[in-house]
């Protein structure tokens, strides 16, 4: 009756070879040999093993040698050491090598036996063990998302607060959310980077809940201390989110997204790839929704001419090829009411 386990024996002497698999096999064990290191390499690219008892010393390869070898193959098989010249240090040295057991020769067959099972049990703890480690990892990933979204909720929210209290503003995080959007999809970014770019462009003027009504809300032109204020809203946005280490990932782009592409921009003068893609990205989604908004001191203006405005900044205030994808998207509206993305759809209302 079969065990199920498979084994692999490699040994430079036939005899034990053929006497230890005979026995291995009447007692229902699968067992495949080899006499040459070279030869147990090949089996174990061919063949699935559990277990490898491997001989110390085979010719000018040794035993623990074969074991790192069998192991970029195979990392999930277990070995043990067969010699016949053991000693304590040989025996340290094969368990820091990845062996789970270490025999001596001459051996009889329920040394091997006990071998198997103690392996074995080894091997079916490190499974279950393995199990558990990916369970956590799964309850830990989902705690996490969960969390990330309750803080979207939340600092959304605020948002929303901060734009009625900035004139004219009033669901322009959204928007700028829903035209990053289908400039990343333009430019074939992948679905991890899409996502933190809906949020982060979801946040980008979160630092705003920082400065006054009275700046916000002007009529006139600032003053330089307030001018000052307003430009520090990256810089505040990053503050308000670093405690929050789901938003790691999305720090960059908030603290960049007043960059220029020629590096005339804020806060730190970063130009062409030196700004993060994803601010790039928003720096134009931003500018065209802001045109088209009423603010305190300008009329909103019309589609075309916010993309003229971009064109002609193209190379200077914003990355060309962001402009170009923008321009050219097909499936372009300005009602996005019902085209917000799933999740951002739901955080924004």
């Amino acid at each position: 009756m079969s065990t199920g386990i498979r084994i692999l024996i490699v040994d430079d002497e036939e005899r034990i070879l053929q006497t230890y698999s005979l026995l291995l096999e009447d007692l229902g064990y699968y067992v495949r040999t080899a006499s040459q290191p070279e030869d147990a390499l090949r089996l174990v690219t061919e063949d699935k093993f559990d277990l490898a008892f491997i001989d110390q010393f085979l010719g000018s390869t040794t035993g623990l040698q074969l074991i790192e070898e069998m192991t970029k193959i195979d990392p999930e098989l277990y070995y043990v050491i067969i010699t016949a010249n053991a000693s304590a240090d040989l025996a340290v040295a094969s368990l820091k090598k990845g062996a789970s057991d270490f025999i001596s020769k001459p051996f009889f067959v329920a040394d091997l036996i006990k071998s198997i099972d103690h392996v074995n049990q080894k091997r079916e703890l490190d499974i279950r063990k393995k199990n558990v480690l990916l369970t956590l990892e799964t309850q830990v990933n989902k705690k996490t998302e969960d969390m990330k979204d309750a803080y979207i909720e939340v600092l959304s929210s605020l948002a929303q607060a901060m734009e009625k209290r900035d004139h004219g503003t009033y669901g322009h995080c959204r928007r700028v959310s829903y035209y990053s959007n289908l400039i990343a999809t333009a430019l074939d970014l992948r679905e991890d980077d899409k996502d933190e770019l809906k949020v982060a462009s979801l946040l980008h003027d979160i630092g705003k809940i920082g400065i006054s009504d009275f700046i916000l809300g002007k009529q006139g032109c600032l003053t330089s201390d307030e001018m000052r204020a307003v430009r520090s809203h990256p810089q505040k946005g990053v503050e308000i989110l670093k405690p929050i280490k789901q938003f790691k990932s999305i720090l960059p782009t908030i603290l960049h997204h007043h960059e220029n592409y020629d590096g005339s921009g804020y806060p730190y003068g970063l130009n062409r790839k030196n700004i993060p893609l994803s601010s790039r990205i928003i720096a134009v989604a931003d500018t065209y929704d802001a045109i088209l908004s009423n603010r305190p001191y300008r009329a909103a203006s019309n589609h075309d001419e916010a993309i003229n405005e971009l064109i002609k900044h193209a190379g200077k205030q914003f990355d060309p090829d962001v402009v170009t994808a923008f321009v050219n998207l097909k499936d372009f509206s300005l009602d996005i009411q019902t085209k917000l993305p799933g999740k951002i759809q739901t955080l924004a209302r």
